[in-house]
């Protein structure tokens, strides 16, 4: 779904073809010929998931390796799901990260973004935004204060007071 929201997203923007970000996704579905090409094409977005990205930072093979060195200088490191990586996932998806960021931008700090829709339900907004920002700052061994966070709440947009008609 997400390459679907992406492509959408770059579409909608209306972007001349060469400012338009490309990106990839190499999760182990791909056949020789998909991964070569990513290798030669050097996506902006490289779409993946925690284990795919392990095995590229452990795996040897030339084209893995070419793969990883790509994305050298790595801009943003993004999770999704982030409610999901909890105890010793959690642990490795948090070590996983540490190894990404010295190996792809030792010069710099990322700016890491984490996405959930359940990530933290008790108590206000505050309370929420302290307990996610707790939990994405240890994942990503980043400082990540309750300010950064992101929230959402619904607002009706219809009138209350109206009911439905039966038939």
């Amino acid at each position: 779904s997400q390459r679907e929201e992406i492509d959408r997203f770059i579409k909608q923007a209306n972007l001349p073809e060469d400012l338009r970000p490309t990106f990839a996704r190499y999760t182990g579905q791909e056949s020789s010929e998909e991964r070569e090409r990513i290798r030669e094409a050097k996506p902006d977005i490289l779409l993946t998931n925690f284990m795919m990205l392990e095995l590229l930072m452990t795996r040897q093979n030339p084209l893995d390796r070419s793969v990883v060195a790509n994305a050298h200088g790595l801009e943003f490191l993004v999770l999704d799901e982030l409610h999901t990586y909890r105890g010793r996932q959690g642990a490795d998806v948090a070590m996983l990260v540490r190894r990404v960021r010295d190996r792809l931008c030792p010069d710099h700090q990322p700016i890491c973004i984490g996405t959930s829709a359940t990530m933290a339900t008790e108590g206000d907004d505050a309370q929420r935004a302290a307990v996610i920002a707790k939990v994405s700052s240890r994942l990503f061994g980043a400082s990540i204060s309750s300010d950064a966070v992101v929230g959402e709440s619904l607002e009706r947009a219809t009138d209350s007071s109206l009911k439905p008609t039966t038939l």
